[in-house]
């Protein structure tokens, strides 16, 4: 049934399945769709006896894939439906993350029938492994709204591991007027964040009824770099590494502008024995930025969204990126980190995520104030002439914008924040 489903959602049938599903739902009501969703269950290795029921994202997957190796609890995943299925009794209205909840009192049918749902998913769930939790990548999200209240009614922890972490000055500002715009409120138990930026917007913005629902665990994705081996040498590193940053970064013109100067290094520099590498997000991402360079920068370099980032930043001589965390990853790796730093990209101000006039930050990144200066650095990580990334401030550096736990892990730190929120079993 797994194998059908995952078909009907991916495969050649893929455009059928929204309109059937709809139907199917329709027909069959809350308790049919969560036996669908039901299907979809990635359970993990069930070994501890004691399970936190997660709502598949993107990016979150990464933290339960750590959290699975590390913690002392079970993880079984759902995997599909709890978005596509809840439109058959969502008015579009409702479907808008934060401000759902002001749609809420009009519409008490649709928030029935979406805890109707979550209950009877969870209860089917409970026949395998007992669940204890239920948790989210997000805390605003439309989709959990039922959930919510299925953990109220049943007495469970509604818990959140927040992929999101506003660090840039100038979003933080509009993330906490968007939640003062929406009066949005959190009416789940617990948040744990990935740094202390996240925690003072949640207090800034107003969303939660105490300061202590929301704690700094870190990301448990990042405790995957403890075994990654990034002792190779700067210079016997085969890669020179451009991280995309089109969509939501501030900066697409510059982003075309630092990918044809890229692509126009990558052809100066066939043959030296450096492989250029565009690293894009996802299969969107990829087809963008492949019709950006053309047959001819094709040809020169390659690009990819399939190699992950535990691979590609520790071959890495030389990283470009802007406005993004994986920069603090490339950090982690011991390549060198580039910054454009001209045009749309802000090397200081409101708009900057890594400013260039704080030393905590200049120690160990480096900034091309020009296409020329660009390309130069481009050259010196080809001949093997760049430096490494010096030890002295780089913890400081890391610590700037994520919780790294001095001792233990973030999987270690996620399970504290878990046996706070989680009542032992009797």
């Amino acid at each position: 049934m797994k194998a059908l489903l995952h078909s009907l959602r991916h495969g050649g049938a893929r455009r059928f399945w929204a309109p059937l599903a709809a139907l199917l739902i329709r027909l069959g009501g809350p308790r049919f769709a969560a036996w669908l969703s039901f299907q979809s269950v990635d359970w993990g290795d069930l070994q501890h006896g004691r399970a936190i029921l997660c709502l598949s994202r993107e990016s979150f997957i990464k933290d339960i894939a750590e959290l699975r190796k590390r913690s002392a609890w079970d993880y079984p995943m759902v995997m599909g439906g709890f978005t596509r299925f809840q439109m058959a009794w969502f008015p579009e209205s409702m479907q808008i993350q934060t401000f759902y909840q002001k749609e809420m009192p009009a519409h008490p049918e649709a928030v029935a029938r979406s805890a109707a749902y979550a209950r009877a998913l969870i209860a089917r769930v409970q026949r395998r492994c007992p669940v204890r939790a239920v948790l989210s990548a997000n805390f605003d999200y439309w989709q959990d709204s039922g959930f919510k209240q299925a953990c109220r009614e049943l007495g469970l922890p509604f818990l959140v591991l927040s992929r999101e972490h506003p660090i840039i000055p100038r979003i933080c500002i509009d993330v906490v007027q968007w939640y003062h715009r929406a009066a949005y409120r959190f009416d789940g138990t617990a948040i744990a964040v990935a740094g202390p930026s996240t925690r003072q917007v949640l207090l800034e913005a107003g969303v939660l009824s105490r300061s202590d629902q929301v704690e700094i665990t870190g990301l448990p994705r990042y405790d995957a770099w403890r075994e990654v081996d990034t002792s190779r040498p700067l210079a016997d590193r085969p890669l020179v590494t451009l991280l995309t940053f089109t969509e939501g970064y501030l900066a697409d013109a510059s982003f075309r502008e630092v990918l044809r100067l890229f692509c126009q290094a990558a052809h100066r520099h066939a043959g030296q024995g450096v492989e250029f590498v565009v690293k894009s997000k996802d299969a969107h991402d990829t087809a963008l930025v492949r019709s950006l360079m053309g047959p001819e920068g094709l040809a020169v370099a390659r690009c990819t969204h399939e190699l992950p980032l535990f691979e590609v930043l520790p071959r890495s001589r030389l990283v470009i990126n802007y406005n993004s965390l994986s920069l603090v990853e490339a950090v982690m790796a011991h390549a060198q980190a580039l910054v454009p730093a001209w045009g749309e990209c802000q090397a200081t101000g409101p708009e900057a995520m890594y400013p260039a006039d704080e030393p905590a930050v200049t120690r160990v990144l480096r900034f091309a104030r020009s296409p020329a200066e660009l390309s130069e650095t481009i050259a010196q990580a080809v001949r093997g002439e760049i430096e490494p990334v010096p030890d002295a401030g780089q913890r400081e550096f890391l610590s700037r914008y994520l919780y790294l736990p001095d001792a233990g892990s973030c999987s270690e730190a996620f399970d504290a924040f878990l046996a706070r929120h989680v009542r032992p079993l009797r």
